[in-house]
C-alpha cells in the first residue's frame, strides 16, 4: 500500500531527485550513487516504520484491557462534562 502512495504522490520522487544528487561524490558514477542512497533510505525507512508498527502494537494491546479502556472512558467523560460546564458558565 505504501509503495502505490508512493508511486501516485510524485512530490516523494521530486524531492529525492532534487535532494539526493547533492551528496554523490565528485567522480562517482551518478546512477549507482543515487540507486545506493535510495537503498539505504529505504532501509531506513523500514526499520523506522517498524519500530513504529511495534510500539503501536504494544499501545494497542495496553490500550485494549477492559481496566484501561474503563480508566479512560471516565476521564474523557470528565472532560467532556468539565468543557460542558465551562461552556454553560460562559457569559457572552
Amino acid at each position: 500500500m505504501g509503495l502505490v502512495t508512493n508511486f501516485a504522490n510524485p512530490k516523494a520522487g521530486v524531492f529525492a531527485v532534487s535532494f539526493l544528487p547533492q551528496f554523490v561524490p565528485e567522480g562517482w558514477p551518478v546512477a549507482a550513487a543515487l540507486v545506493g542512497f535510495s537503498v539505504v533510505w529505504a532501509l531506513i525507512d523500514l526499520a523506522w516504520y517498524g519500530v513504529v508498527v511495534w510500539l503501536v502494537g504494544a499501545a494497542r494491546r495496553v490500550l485494549e484491557r477492559p481496566v484501561v479502556r474503563r480508566r479512560l472512558d471516565q476521564v474523557s467523560g470528565v472532560v467532556l462534562v468539565g468543557l460542558g460546564v465551562r461552556l454553560a458558565a460562559e457569559t457572552r
